[in-house]
């Protein structure tokens, strides 16, 4: 029997990079996964691998930011599997980096918007259903841009994630009477959104040599950050909440 069996999941920001590695994961472990993003059509794509792979997944094009998109969502996901046990916030906007006095109100809403207030959305849409059966996992995404090493060119998106943070913290702290463990991961993996900055792998190779991380590769979205997201929504995690788990070679610690 797998860890997961029987369990609901939605995945937002799922598409492709860390969102997609993670639905693979908990699918493989058994749960039907709901895969959010606004990339409609790789949504859908990712889901068909999972379903070729023999585990069950729909795609849901949304727009986190938007409250009526994400309550639609939240709605279908019920529709087609009945609940939601666990909840992965991983959709967010990365600029390129950019010096701070560079930043635009723009660029800052786009992360604050994405990041933010999308967690924001679904954790509360998503806390009634959780409340009602007394279980939940909710699980976000920070990063060591912001409670680790300032990386340079990312102070917005940085701070945005350490807002994120703050609410994994208050709601660990509030909805731990429910049975609903809240914690984040902090990874280092290379996503899309981040290849695309730094699209060779000289560039790459150059930027894990500039953070200095102790293990000096980056993190797989399946096999490192995923199985850290099947363990923080399985049964060995029932007393760890309010935590931020870095899966990110150490460069948190830098």
């Amino acid at each position: 029997m797998a860890m997961l069996d029987g369990k609901i999941a939605i995945v937002t920001g799922a598409a492709r990079g860390i969102g997609k590695g993670e639905a693979r994961a908990l699918a493989k472990e058994g749960a039907a996964v709901v895969l959010v993003d606004i990339i409609k059509d790789a949504a859908e794509s990712a889901a068909a691998e999972i379903r070729e792979m023999g585990g069950r997944a729909m795609a849901v094009a949304c727009d986190v930011s938007v409250r009526a998109d994400v309550e639609r969502t939240v709605k279908a996901a019920v529709d087609a599997f009945g609940t939601v046990d666990i909840l992965v916030n991983n959709a967010q906007v990365i600029p390129n980096p950019t010096p701070l006095e560079d930043w635009t109100e723009k660029q800052m809403r786009a992360v604050y918007e994405s990041g933010v207030i999308g967690t924001f959305n679904f954790m509360q849409v998503c806390f009634p259903i959780m409340k009602a059966q007394g279980h939940g996992r909710i699980i976000n995404t920070a990063s060591a841009s912001g409670h680790g090493m300032a990386t340079q060119g990312f102070s917005c998106y940085g701070a945005a994630k350490e807002a994120v943070r703050a609410l994994t913290r208050a709601a660990a702290r509030e909805w731990g009477a429910h049975n609903i463990n809240v914690n984040a991961v902090s990874p280092s993996a290379l996503s899309p959104g981040a290849a695309e900055i730094y699209p060779t792998e000289e560039a790459q190779t150059a930027l894990l040599k500039s953070m200095g991380m102790p293990i000096p590769r980056w993190s797989d979205p399946e096999l490192d950050v995923g199985r850290t997201i099947v363990f923080l929504a399985g049964p060995d995690s029932r007393q760890i909440t309010g935590c931020t788990l870095s899966v990110d070679g150490g460069l948190a610690m830098i």
